[in-house]
Parts: structure tokens; C-alpha cells; sequence
């Protein structure tokens, strides 16, 4: 879910505080990535889910769960969820650790890896706020012909 925070648990000790933010690099207009402690650029090396036009991915989000399946089944992905991992788990507990995921649009490669590192969080006992900067803006589609996006 977006824009949620984990629920006080009864008999739970919290283990620390985890922030994670997901952005869309084309919506920045040439401004700086949020502030974060680390920052995981995908654009590179995780592919896009949406650049597959015809399957019915591109008007759905990394929330649900075809996408989240095709980003985690893409070479990187789970490899980037045991980096964030060990990030987290070498986070001075008493300070808030704020992890920041960015792809092309901020719809579904950021946000599937965020929702699927806030889940692992959580059943780690860290109290997680996941925001989503992007996911609910226009889809941003690149035009290989013009160089651009549309």
C-alpha cells in the first residue's frame, strides 16, 4: 500500500524507524532525487515492466501483483533487496533510515521494490512509511523514435 506506516503492534519491540520513497526521474524536471541516505537508481539495470506495451502492465503499478512479480523475476532485483537489506540492518537503530528507489516514471520498478522491502521490513519488526511521490501521475512513456518521453 502507499503512503502507509506500519500499526503499533502489541508485544512487538520496534526495531527502528525505515522511511522509503519512490520517485519518477522524468518528473523531477532536472531537480535533485529526494534526500535520502541511499538511493537506488534502477533505471539501468532493472527492466521496465511498461517498455512491454502489449501486456496489459502499463496502466497497472509496482502495488500490484503481476508487476511486482515481473520486477522481482528481473536479473538485479533480488539482489537489490539484500543490499537494502544489509543497508538497513547496519542503520544506527535509533535514528530513522530513509531509503529512496527512482525508475524512469516512479510507477513501477521503484514501487514494487519499495512495497516488497517494506513487507521484508515489517516482518523484521522495523516500523516502515512508504511514500510514493510519482505513482499516481500520468504514465511517462518513452518515444524511441524522437529520443523523448510522452
Amino acid at each position: 500500500m502507499s503512503d502507509n506506516t506500519t500499526p503499533a503492534q502489541t508485544g512487538l519491540t520496534v526495531v527502528g524507524d525505515v522511511e522509503i520513497i519512490t520517485f519518477g526521474y522524468l518528473h523531477l524536471d532536472g531537480g535533485p532525487a529526494p534526500e535520502a541516505d541511499v538511493t537506488y537508481d534502477v533505471r539501468r539495470y532493472l527492466s521496465d515492466p511498461a517498455a512491454v506495451r502489449n501486456t496489459g502492465l502499463l496502466d497497472c503499478d509496482g502495488r500490484d501483483d503481476e508487476v511486482r512479480r515481473v520486477v522481482l523475476d528481473t536479473w538485479g532485483a533480488p539482489e537489490t533487496l539484500d543490499t537494502v537489506m544489509d543497508f538497513v540492518l547496519a542503520f544506527p537503530s535509533e535514528h530513522r533510515c530513509v531509503i529512496a528507489f527512482g525508475c524512469a516514471g516512479g510507477r513501477h520498478r521503484s514501487v514494487a521494490l519499495a512495497e516488497v522491502a517494506a513487507e521484508d521490513l515489517r516482518t523484521m519488526h522495523y516500523r516502515v512509511t512508504v511514500r510514493h511521490l510519482h505513482v499516481h501521475l500520468p504514465r511517462v512513456i518513452s518515444d524511441s523514435a524522437s529520443g523523448g518521453a510522452r
